[in-house]
């Protein structure tokens, strides 16, 4: 019961950390776009790149919050 319980908060724990990353994603897409098209500027590039990245970080976190939720199922 006491792996269960550490299962289901670190499954918790991923579910912030991708709101979070995908918060911060949309923030920097934003800054990209505003850095792009109505203030041009050079550093529109690293602002999407630094969106994709935490996007690609958001995704492999959801990956890994479903293997734990399949394994809490499984102990079931």
């Amino acid at each position: 019961m006491d792996k269960q319980k550490k299962l289901e908060l670190k499954s918790k724990d991923y579910h912030r950390f991708i709101a979070v990353l995908l918060i911060l994603s949309s923030y920097l897409y934003m800054g990209a776009i505003i850095n792009t098209y109505m203030k041009p500027s050079g550093n529109g590039d690293l602002l999407f790149v630094l969106s994709l990245g935490g996007i690609a970080t958001g995704i492999i976190l959801a990956i890994k919050q479903l293997n734990i939720k399949k394994e809490i199922e499984n102990e079931r």
